[in-house]
């Protein structure tokens, strides 16, 4: 992951619809004015506050701040086409709302337009944000977002564009294009994301690209037509183009129950107009073959899980030692169809850290691979010998992950496994630096020979 504020800018900052079809006697599409009738504001602390309604790039549109939400009063919505327009550097919008830690999530990192990770979705469980837990390719997909180019600068200006403090001569040049930065400002050019140039005292960023005639300074702020259908497990996003989806989800990973509507700005000021609702019903055509997807019996994907505590940091093995003398006291957890374990399904306390065990039973002392990932710090022990202790690093090497994000492949241990019943225990910590990602995934390379229970 790269520690910049870029970073925390963009951040935080098929099954089933093979199987249903939308029913084209759909009632017509249902605008909700923004106005007190229809919603509600809430600031980041949690208190109400007044809808405010500007006009904003030639539409008359719903202003929030940093840290606020618009939560529509009435009606709760199961399958639906939502369609809206927005404009800022990460719109946000909930559905299925069961309250306002449990929902649907999906936002736009309208920085990484043309990327992989320009739209992310997200399943709420108990407040957590597990965006490395969810990635892509099947929680996070491509999309071209529009820009507004508001300055060029001649290639002469090349040695300026360099990571670090903005140079007075890159800050007089854009003013006299007439965009205007502190002397605050500075220039980042990370691998793999759009360089870009940040004030801190505005929170104004533009993205800037070389071209043949120069460097062109882009304003991401700008009108997006969003078009979002839900129907059961899956979800399609329109971007601009209303006929053909930028990004599709086959499996949405919470419950498909009615629920509210919501949009958020993580990341400076979002606008919002022109929203409507249009709910759908679907029919039921699942044939018995082809109901559900079956995940590969090398995941470990049944384990026993300790109630939750907080970690002695220098005496852990000890404690591991006592907590598993109070197994009667963990519950079962499986892993989701992909074989991700989720905590935060579970528990709510990000400063925490659980107990799981799997048992691995051998037909013969035998040697075997562990494939695994994990946030935010995980320590593995087998049959009481600690095999791995590391945090999630935040500046993984280029053959090491990317950006944070957790993959089964990103880490091995070589279990050397006894005859018979051997122990497997996990000491996971939760992300208390940003609240947002406990987890994992683990799955062996080879099971000949071996059984998991």
């Amino acid at each position: 992951m790269k520690k910049s504020i870029f970073t925390f800018i963009i951040l935080a900052l098929g099954i089933v619809m093979a199987s249903c079809q939308e029913n084209k006697n759909n009632d017509s599409a249902k605008a909700y004015a923004f106005n007190d009738e229809h919603w509600q504001i809430e600031n980041t602390d949690g208190s109400s506050d007044s809808i405010t309604i500007v006009p904003y790039q030639g539409r008359q549109s719903l202003a929030l701040n940093p840290g606020q939400k618009a939560y529509l009063k009435s009606g709760t919505f199961k399958n639906f086409i939502l369609e809206f327009y927005c404009n800022g550097q990460t719109p946000g919008l909930g559905f299925r709302v069961h309250d306002k830690k449990n929902y649907d999530y999906l936002y736009l990192r309208t920085f990484m337009s043309g990327k992989r990770d320009a739209i992310q979705y997200l399943p709420i469980h108990n407040g957590s944000l597990p965006w490395q837990l969810y990635n892509y390719p099947l929680y996070e997909g491509n999309a071209t977002y529009p820009r507004r180019e508001v300055a060029t600068l001649p290639l002469s200006m090349e040695k300026e564009l360099v990571g670090g403090k903005a140079s007075d001569d890159l800050l007089t040049a854009l003013k006299k294009a007439g965009v205007l930065f502190s002397e605050e400002s500075f220039v980042d050019v990370p691998d793999g994301s759009p360089a870009y140039i940040y004030d801190p005292q505005s929170a104004n960023a533009l993205i800037f690209e070389k071209g043949g005639e120069g460097f062109a300074f882009l304003d991401v702020r700008t009108w997006i037509r969003i078009k979002v259908a839900v129907m059961e497990e899956k979800m399609s996003v329109y971007v601009d183009d209303m006929e053909t989806p930028s990004f599709v989800v086959e499996n949405l990973k919470r419950d498909p129950q009615a629920g509210g509507i919501s949009l958020y700005s993580d990341f400076g000021n979002v606008y919002y107009s022109n929203f409507s609702i249009t709910e759908t019903k679907v029919q039921n055509t699942i044939s018995p073959e082809n109901n559900g997807k079956h995940i590969s019996p090398n995941y470990l994907t049944e384990w026993r899980m300790s109630e939750m505590f907080i970690k002695d940091s220098v005496n852990f093995g000890q404690q591991v030692d006592s907590i598993l003398k109070q197994r009667e006291r963990f519950k079962t957890v499986e892993a989701d169809m992909d074989g991700l374990i989720n905590i935060s399904r579970f528990y709510d306390d990000m400063d925490k850290t659980v107990v799981l065990t799997s048992r691995i039973v051998a037909d013969a002392s035998k040697e075997v691979i562990l494939n695994f990932d994990y946030a935010d710090h995980l320590v593995i022990f087998l049959n009481s010998e600690i095999l791995f202790d590391e945090g999630m690093s935040f500046r993984p090497p280029p053959e090491k992950g990317t950006e944070g994000r957790v993959f089964v492949d990103d880490e091995q241990v070589t279990l050397k496994l006894s005859k018979g019943t051997n122990d497997l225990v996990f000491l996971l910590s939760g992300d208390n630096r940003q609240k947002f990602n406990w987890g994992y995934i683990a799955k062996l390379e080879d099971l000949s020979g071996i059984s998991l229970k």
